[in-house]
């Protein structure tokens, strides 16, 4: 039946989109790092990646969807993490998870010697200063500047591509962003066939930057109004 997907005009009838749950994260972050292994993160192991998910859960402007087929067993067969407020969902996470992220990330480093020294090149100055930093609670930054939705990953099997599955996550992410009262949502993507930006551009996402990431990636910055 997951195969079908694409053949079906109407995936709402094959899955269903659904608030993940601890029991997801063991699956999602096994796809984040199969299929977007670009980046530090995917980089740092399944133990890190399953605890960095975790804020998306706990925390308030996290958003956390898995898309499960409506069949029995139901399979996970996507996912989508992002927050409805990138400012608010930051403060919270470094106030709230800071040092058992730190811990985590430096274990994960420590067995990892290539990525420990890919790290010092490339990352370690911004992070150690956000994470050395002083973390306010987070409602003491507040402001009244109008709040930014990013969508930080979205994972679709490969064998059910191209039947919606992708499209429904972003439309809930979106949904929930604007009951957030957010006015812009953002993501970036790989640039050029292996990115997802085709994807996103039919969807009513623009390409507003092309610039590098922090490993000489080309990548692509797309908004979408949510006014």
């Amino acid at each position: 039946m997951i195969q079908r997907v694409s053949n079906i005009p109407n995936p709402r009838s094959l899955v269903v989109i659904r608030q993940a749950t601890e029991e997801d994260l063991r699956l999602m972050a096994s796809y984040l790092i199969r299929y977007l292994p670009e980046g530090l993160f995917p980089r740092l192991g399944h133990r890190f990646v399953r605890r960095w998910m975790q804020t998306f859960l706990s925390e308030q402007y996290g958003v956390a969807l898995v898309a499960v087929t409506n069949d029995a067993p139901r399979q996970q067969v996507g996912f989508l993490i992002g927050s409805t407020n990138q400012g608010r969902h930051v403060a919270d996470v470094l106030h709230q998870h800071k040092q058992s992220l730190l811990l985590a990330g430096l274990s994960a480093l420590c067995l990892r010697p290539r990525v420990l020294l890919h790290f010092l090149r490339t990352r370690a100055r911004p992070y150690l200063r956000r994470i050395l930093g002083r973390t306010h609670a987070p409602d003491a930054g507040t402001t009244s500047q109008p709040a930014t939705a990013v969508i930080t990953s979205v994972v679709v099997l490969p064998t059910v591509r191209g039947g919606g599955i992708g499209g429904l996550l972003v439309e809930e992410f979106l949904e929930r962003a604007g009951a957030d009262q957010a006015s812009l949502a953002e993501l970036v993507t790989t640039a050029g066939a292996a990115g997802a930006g085709t994807f996103y551009e039919k969807l009513g996402w623009t390409c507003v930057e092309e610039r590098h990431s922090k490993d000489g990636t080309p990548i692509h910055a797309y908004h979408r109004s949510l006014r």
